[in-house]
């Protein structure tokens, strides 16, 4: 029984009322690090049983784990940190869940009103955090308080969802008052585009080189059997965006790739061609289409739920305001309605066929791996053969997560995803960090499948205290370590030689099989291929967090530059 449904209308503490608020919302897991200010929630959850609380080790963290913990299935999570340093530092990862369209409920122990201006410990403006966050709402009053807390889920909850900072100062978390109840209706919004929709079906069923391409809006409220039946419709070859990977299978033979930089040769030659594009959830960012130098083929039908994302990069032949999951039920009812010979990309022998493409674009990019070695058993071993050795050996069920680095672009191609809560990864956000803390997240929100984190070791120094908290909760998560001793996106850059020829940085990596060990967590270092996969087998059938240092190749090309090959694609051959 909530305070508000109290017989007695006797008033309650405000961090019982926040609380219950939080429980009526479905949010199960509170992600946060204990500070003065917050002592009244902390102990709150800490008492009660309906909302699980994950203690992490340090604030920059806390947002990543309530990500992780979204994107890998478990639902909205709420986050918890004290006002200036504490909020700062969870600013990075608020501001990646927005990129992400992730809801999660971020509370602040605010400065109390009546102090600001005076130099309270830890003050810093409310608006400081106006662009990080789908909403912030900083709360004064008693009087205002149930209606901000509603009013803050409910946003974060409403599509297009995202994070949401409820500024709550100690005072009212530890006062006891009443505030009044209210219901909260979220405005709802429908588009009348019964015009477009068939249009997009037409254009779609007569095309006879059509692509599906799949950004974070066919993540987020796309059903992947329904992407799958449109996809064997149109038998149309399928890319994806940084979020759009996972929503499609990548063994399916239609599969070529991640735009990107790193896209393959092949795939880019496969989109230029193309006659109609449906564009699915997609926001066209820059890092995604390498500086909008990859081409949406002649005609792009455009799904998007948020009408800030059409026509901002590329131009719509055909626009749908609307998620993408509607979008496809509704072109796919379209298509139903002709017959499959009125398509001509049914025609297998017209040179389109999206089995052959898929099969054609992924063959030749191995043999271009192939041919410089980066595939090999050979010391020192490339990222890539780590990362195709890695998705051999860990179960197909396994969820993986990334942080950012040199190894992400390589894991884009090199990585095959098989659904959206199989492969966690930031979008173009691409704040380093994110990896370790995720893949706790993701443990908690899949207790029986095996949890992977993949970093790099740049990337892991930004959060790798996070293992002490995987070995605090006895939470099975490896981490594999992509070490190879350099920052390699910035050394390998073109543009490094503008200020020093051969520059490279000094980077020397720490003993992080050490590290592990001094957090309460296994720790081993390989080599080789053949090693890994023995590492990879022995971690699994063991209890506890463990870490997998895999030394790689310092000198071997950029996921970019592999990818820059002569493609022979045959694309308008029978």
């Amino acid at each position: 029984m909530t305070d508000q449904d109290d017989p007695s209308g006797r008033a309650r503490p405000g961090s019982e009322q926040l609380y219950d608020a939080l429980v009526d919302a479905g949010i199960d897991l509170l992600v946060g690090l204990p500070g003065t200010q917050t002592l009244p929630l902390d102990r709150t959850v800490e008492r009660r049983d309906d909302i699980r609380y994950v203690m992490a080790r340090h604030e920059t963290a806390i947002p990543h784990v309530a990500w992780g913990y979204y994107e890998a299935g478990g639902g909205v999570a709420a986050t918890l940190t004290v006002p200036g340093p504490g909020d700062t530092n969870a600013m990075h990862g608020l501001k990646n869940a927005l990129e992400d369209r992730v809801p999660l409920v971020h509370v602040a122990a605010d400065a109390d009103p009546e102090d600001r201006g005076k130099g309270p410990i830890h003050e810093i403006e409310p608006d400081t955090f106006d662009n990080v966050v789908k909403e912030n709402i900083s709360i004064e009053r008693p009087l205002e308080f149930h209606r901000a807390v509603r009013s803050g889920i409910e946003t974060a909850l409403t599509p297009p969802r995202g994070p949401v900072r409820l500024g709550v100062p100690k005072s009212l978390l530890k006062g006891e008052f009443r505030s009044p109840r209210v219901t909260v209706d979220p405005p709802v919004s429908r588009f009348e585009g019964d015009a477009e929709y068939r249009t997009a079906a037409r254009l779609l069923a007569e095309a006879e080189r059509p692509v599906v391409y799949l950004g974070v809006g066919a993540r987020r409220t796309c059903d992947p059997v329904a992407v799958r039946d449109l996809v064997e419709r149109l038998n149309a070859p399928v890319v994806a965006s940084y979020k759009g990977k996972g929503v499609f299978p990548e063994d399916d033979p239609r599969w070529l790739g991640v735009t990107g930089s790193h896209l393959p040769a092949g795939a880019r030659r496969t989109l230029e061609a193309a006659d109609v594009v449906l564009a699915l959830g997609a926001r066209f960012d820059g890092v995604t289409t390498d500086h909008w130098s990859i081409s949406f083929g002649e005609t792009l039908v455009h799904a998007s739920a948020d009408p800030a994302w059409i026509d901002n990069a590329y131009e719509a032949d055909v626009a749908i305001v609307e998620d993408a999951g509607t979008a496809v039920e509704r072109i796919r009812d379209g298509l139903e309605s002709r017959s499959e010979s009125d398509s001509p990309a049914a025609d297998a022998d017209d040179g389109w066929d999206g089995r052959k493409i898929g099969d054609r674009v992924q063959s030749e990019y191995e043999v271009h791996l192939r041919d410089r070695s980066l595939l090999a058993d050979e010391e020192p071993v490339a990222t890539a053969g780590v990362l195709r050795t890695l998705r051999e050996a860990l179960p197909r069920e396994t969820v993986v997560t990334t942080d950012i680095g040199g190894f992400r672009l390589w894991a884009k191609q090199n990585f095959a995803a098989y659904e959206p809560e199989g492969y966690i990864s930031a979008g173009s956000w691409a704040g380093m960090g994110v990896g370790v803390p995720a893949a706790i997240g993701a443990k908690f929100a899949q207790p029986d499948r095996a949890v992977v984190a993949l970093t790099g070791d740049g990337g892991a120094m930004m959060c790798l205290q996070e293992l002490h908290t995987a070995a605090a909760d006895d939470l099975d998560v490896l981490v594999i370590c992509f070490n190879n001793a350099d920052y390699g996106i910035i050394s390998k850059s073109p543009e490094i030689d503008q200020y020093t020829e051969g520059h490279r940085f000094d980077w020397s990596s720490p003993d992080f099989p050490a590290i592990a060990e001094g957090f309460g967590c296994r720790g081993r270092t390989v080599r080789t291929l053949a090693g890994l996969e023995e590492a990879v087998d022995d971690a699994l059938s063991r209890d506890g967090p463990e870490l997998i240092d895999v030394r790689v190749d310092q000198d071997e090309p950029t996921a970019g530059a592999a990818a820059e090959y002569d493609s022979e694609l045959p694309i308008r051959d029978g």
